[in-house]
């Protein structure tokens, strides 16, 4: 019988397309909730008075999505002009969302730093966008907090 291993928080990585070796200091939310249609009320009655139920899936109650943590690194916006990129211009963006949505993957390591679990996402753009706060009596690392949304999740491993 195999020993089971667990997997580590700390061992991940996460990159999209064109923004590799980025400092993430978190990865949190991995989301997603399915809705059902058709459960709400009898589909039909039967014979002998039975009453007929069915419940099917109704896709997604919201897009998946995933929220990043990323230090800010002097110098390295990247992440931030991929949120401009996908922002209506009208809102101080590019205005260029269908051609910036991206594809990306979290991975998480064992402690021998081989791949254990990866998630890869489907036209991920980021929907939101929140810096740390900052004081004078902090010893905190500045960071700046994304949350992506996609169109899919899949969990290959």
């Amino acid at each position: 019988m195999a020993t089971l291993q667990p997997i580590p928080t700390s061992r991940f990585y996460v990159s999209f397309e064109g923004l590799e070796d980025k400092m993430v200091k978190s990865v949190s939310e991995v989301s997603f909730s399915g809705q059902t249609s058709g459960h709400q009320k009898p589909l039909a009655s039967t014979k002998d008075g039975k009453t007929l139920w069915q419940s099917t899936s109704g896709g997604f109650e919201e897009n998946p999505n995933v929220t990043l943590e990323v230090y800010l690194v002097e110098g390295d916006m990247d992440f931030y002009k991929w949120m401009k990129a996908t922002m209506p211009k009208s809102e101080g963006g590019d205005g260029k969302w269908s051609e910036s949505r991206k594809a990306g993957s979290i991975v998480a390591y064992d402690s021998s730093d081989t791949e254990v679990l990866r998630w890869n996402l489907t036209n991920a753009w980021i929907k939101s966008y929140k810096v740390s706060n900052a004081g004078a009596e902090s010893n905190e690392l500045a960071f700046e907090t994304y949350e992506i949304v996609c169109e899919q999740i899949n969990r290959p491993t």
